[in-house]
């Protein structure tokens, strides 16, 4: 089983500078962290119970940079690392540049109220448009498995609060749909079998074998009209 490492700092008290061997240790440490991390999203298997124990699929997006995804999991997971910290950021998917003030101090509100009751994670805005992001920093330093499992769960119990308290509940679903949907037309793309499609849809994403029959239907039918009139499949 992989641990987390500890991090001793050697410190010239006299002259309060770091040594310079104990720095390197420190920044290769620290690297040996992300790797740790991907290493826990990567591992587990499909009927965890844990989130952080699924495994997930990784796409390295830029240097220190990840997104993760599993079908079980109603959210993209962004997950950046900083000298000190590890960031997890969730989108809710509603930007509120565009709102009036209203429609502002009614979102702004209930997302600080919902800061004070979901513990560990916080609403941010961020981008041009002020998109809504669930957030949490882990300190590299003091990171284990259970810490950064509990930062998963606050990420899904803030995300399905926020869906709530604001009123999303069809559009989230809809977006939800959209995203197996699209996870089983790559998979299609790819060549797989309805046997692997079946299989990816009541294990992985755990629909029932009925509700997985009529999401295939669905699927294959559009797919079938829209090739009989010569149109680019594609995402439909």
């Amino acid at each position: 089983m992989l641990k987390t490492p500890s991090l001793p700092v050697e410190t010239c008290f006299e002259c309060n500078v770091i040594n310079p061997f104990a720095q390197f240790l420190l920044v290769v440490r620290m690297e040996e962290i992300e790797n740790l991390v991907l290493e826990w999203l990567k591992a587990g298997n499909d009927t965890a119970e844990d989130i952080v124990d699924l495994p997930w699929s990784i796409r390295r997006m830029g240097s220190g940079m990840y997104v993760a995804e599993h079908p079980r999991m109603p959210f993209s997971l962004l997950v950046t690392f900083s000298e000190d910290f590890i960031h997890l950021l969730v989108p809710l998917g509603l930007e509120t540049f565009s709102m009036t003030k209203d429609e502002k101090l009614r979102v702004y509100h209930t997302l600080l109220r919902l800061n004070d009751q979901v513990n560990l994670m916080k609403f941010t805005l961020s981008g041009m448009d002020d998109d809504v992001y669930l957030r949490v920093d882990l300190d590299k330093k003091t990171l284990g498995k259970a810490e950064f499992n509990d930062a998963l769960t606050a990420l899904l119990i803030g995300l399905m609060s926020a869906v709530s308290a604001l009123g999303l509940e069809e559009a989230f679903a809809k977006e939800l749909f959209d995203r197996i949907v699209g996870m089983v037309l790559e998979r299609v793309e790819r060549g797989a079998s309805r046997d692997e499609l079946m299989r990816f849809l009541t294990v992985k994403v755990g629909m029932s074998v009925e509700d997985a029959k009529n999401l295939l239907n669905e699927v294959f039918a559009v797919k079938k009209e829209m090739e009989e009139q010569g149109k680019d499949v594609g995402y439909f």
